[in-house]
């Protein structure tokens, strides 16, 4: 638990965790960008280059981050690996997961399109994709994972409320994506960091 080894592969977490870290930050880091390009969709066309411009810079740092701690995992421990059994339990179980995740987008989709609600598709998507953080955060056993999903709901519900009250159309593409992005984009901080125990036994996650 206190043998040394290199700053970027903490001795207090296991090999797996490193890598399932990095690649959940890496994810996310790509999504962030995606929904920021639904965020800027109806910004003036310079502006909203400027800011697709600053989250791309963002999600290369983060992968780039995140492909350093993978890279990092190889020198860390093995004591807390999963087997291989409950690898491939956890890896149905996910596959689950997101499958009925983009069922319930295809069809809210489709309802949302089939009754003239079009621009409400962006914040109902975002509800699902954060809805389906809740089960992944049990899965993985990462928490932070449940403010991940509050932070999309949230963004996507207040553009359902705000969009026809104020009759703003930009906001039900502005919310969800840029409140979506910061979500996604908090979670990779959380997910790369790594700080020392209050009992200076090692750091952790």
């Amino acid at each position: 638990m206190t043998t040394a080894h290199p700053t970027d592969a903490p001795s207090a977490i296991s090999r797996a965790e490193l890598r399932g870290r990095a690649t959940g930050a890496g994810v996310m880091a790509f999504f962030g960008l995606g929904w920021t390009a639904c965020g800027v969709t109806d910004m003036p066309v310079t502006a909203g280059r400027a800011v697709f411009a600053s989250a791309a810079l963002v999600s290369v740092t983060f992968a780039f981050l995140a492909a350093r701690r993978s890279r990092a995992a190889a020198n860390a421990p093995t004591h807390g690996d999963p087997t291989a059994d409950t690898r491939k339990k956890v890896g149905v179980r996910f596959a689950l997961v997101v499958l009925a995740e983009w069922v319930a987008i295809f069809a809210i989709a489709r309802v949302l399109v089939a009754t003239d609600h079009t621009e409400a598709v962006p914040a109902f998507v975002a509800v699902v994709v954060g809805v389906h953080f809740f089960p992944l955060a049990r899965l993985f056993g990462v928490r932070a994972y449940h403010l991940t999903g509050a932070g999309m709901c949230v963004s996507a519900l207040t553009a359902a409320v705000l969009a026809p009250l104020t009759s703003t159309a930009a906001l039900w593409t502005a919310l969800p994506g840029f409140g979506s992005a910061a979500a996604l984009y908090a979670t990779c901080v959380h997910l790369l960091r790594v700080r020392r125990d209050n009992d200076g036994q090692g750091p952790r996650p």
